[in-house]
């Protein structure tokens, strides 16, 4: 054996997020390489001048891989096709490890959980490391030895507990079910930043009986252009009287203007006129990257789309995914039904403290005002900031709340595995922040996003391959058990603990 490890590096297709990331990814690379002499192996870094940009760089760099075992290490954000259609091309034999930084500041942890839900659907098999603190290599030289020597890295993992089903369980299930056939899914523009994240319309009918209906974003402008001036006006104004915090300014580039708010009003009202044209009963809006480049961003109106208490509601809630996202689409539409209404979370799983238990979920597309208080009657807890220049040219401010709602939270998730579909879940409670602890933690993580902590009752990060959980409120885990069983699809749970034993 020659000892070589080939090191890939992909990222954003964006020049200014990568102009950004790439001089942090190279420190933290030269790191890494020190630990892979020091065990006697040659690293072969692939592209060592610019970060893998697009599914073509990809292709043309992975065919100078010629090394025993390939590395793919992503220090930040990094479209998941630049991994997964190059990674196709390498032998099926040669161990493959995704390496994701998970400092707060960049989300490579949350780039390398997205290629998961590509190299797992397709059958790519990969073990995972993250890493926080490159430099302090005794923190992680010895799971880069294992993965070198023995071809693999897979940390223990404590026995996970079996999931009582009760009749209740089936019954509410079977109602679910029920209510999902012969409904109708509206998905907005093509994959998000190529994530895999998609279901086939085939798959959609043939366990669910779900319509699958697709737009283009101009449809969604053209509806937007339609709404007048003063129907946006009188929707601002309600959410500035129901307490919702709108922090407008005047210079478009750093701060939230009035226009842009309006502007999203219009989408709004533009999305409740789609879903009454074709009778969609839930939605997934791709905004990334396509709409956000051209117009202000849609996560405002998919915030206010699942809550109750939105303008003109008829108080129902309208389960929304942003990133157009199927698997998360249809996981909310699920916990919703489950839940008998209520809102549920779209999130990313951005960072995590092991050694507490604590995760953050942060997202630039919205929660429902709903969780700042577990409130209906009231907007108060949420606000809205222009989002970060970098990535949201036009502007436009998502629904922003820090989760202050105690209890027990379940997430969930459907995902592919060798082109099966399959659901998984777990448990956690809220952990509530002191408005001194949620900016401390946020000062590094997207300040302007919405964020839920959560002690979890697994370590999640091991186990689920995309970086969407959606959340819910309650105890729904035995409920996504019997509908998964009677779909005839594998559930996965991966708690080890329950949430009355967390501390």
């Amino acid at each position: 054996m020659k000892r070589t490890v080939d090191i890939y590096l992909p990222l954003d297709s964006r020049e200014e997020p990568n102009a950004i990331v790439w001089p942090v990814t190279i420190g933290q690379l030269d790191e890494l390489v020190k630990v892979i002499k020091k065990l006697g192996w040659k690293p072969n870094v692939l592209n060592p001048d610019k970060p893998v940009a697009s599914v073509a760089e990809g292709l043309q760099v992975i065919n100078n891989a010629k090394g025993e075992r390939f590395i793919n290490f992503m220090g930040g954000w990094a479209y998941p096709d630049f991994s997964v259609s190059p990674m196709w091309q390498l032998p099926s034999e040669v161990p493959k490890l995704l390496l994701g930084s998970a400092v707060p500041d960049f989300p490579g942890a949350v780039g390398l959980l997205a290629a998961t839900s590509g190299t797992e659907q397709v059958g790519i098999r990969t073990d995972r490391l993250f890493i926080e603190n490159f430099e302090k290599q005794n923190e992680y030289s010895e799971a880069i030895r294992t993965f070198l020597e023995k071809g693999e890295y897979k940390p223990a993992y404590p026995e996970t507990i079996d999931i009582a089903v009760t009749d209740e369980d089936r019954e509410k299930a079977q109602k679910a079910i029920s209510s999902l056939s012969g409904s109708i899914y509206g998905s907005i523009g093509p994959r998000s930043m190529q994530m895999w994240n998609k279901i086939s319309e085939a798959d959609f009918l043939k366990y669910f009986g779900i319509v699958r209906e697709g737009f283009d974003g101009l449809r969604l402008l053209k509806l937007a252009e339609k709404v007048p001036d003063k129907k946006a006006e009188t929707a601002l104004n309600f959410l500035i009287e129901k307490g919702m915090d709108i922090r407008l300014g005047k210079n478009p580039k750093n701060e939230l203007t009035r226009e842009m708010v309006l502007f999203q009003m219009k989408v709004y009202f533009a999305l409740l006129e789609l879903k009454k044209q074709y009778g969609l009963d839930f939605m997934g809006i791709q905004d990334q990257l396509d709409w956000i480049e051209h117009y202000p961003a849609t996560d405002l109106a998919l915030g206010l789309l699942n809550n109750r208490l939105r303008p003109e509601s008829d108080g129902e809630t309208i389960a929304a995914a942003t990133e157009a996202d199927d698997g998360a689409a249809l996981t909310m539409q699920v916990l919703k039904l489950l839940s008998d209404g209520e809102p549920v979370g779209f999130n990313d799983l951005r960072y995590w403290d092991s050694k507490e238990g604590l995760y953050w979920f942060v997202n630039s597309g919205a929660l429902a005002p709903y969780f700042a208080f577990g409130s209906h009657d009231s907007l108060k807890g949420a606000w809205s900031e222009r989002q970060t220049y970098m990535y949201f040219k036009q502007g436009g401010g998502t629904s922003s709340v820090v989760v202050r709602v105690p209890g027990v939270v379940t997430w969930a998730r459907f995902s592919y595995r060798d082109h099966q579909l399959y659901l998984c879940g777990g448990r956690g409670r809220t952990d509530v922040p002191s408005e001194k602890q949620w900016q401390a933690r946020s000062q590094s993580c997207s300040p302007d996003w919405p964020q839920w902590y959560l002690r979890l009752c697994s370590r999640i990060e091991w186990k689920i391959n995309s970086n969407h959980p959606m959340t819910v409120l309650g105890d729904h885990l035995s409920e996504l058990k019997a509908l998964a069983e009677e779909i005839s699809i594998p559930f996965e749970c991966y708690d080890f603990t329950t949430p009355e034993e967390l501390p």
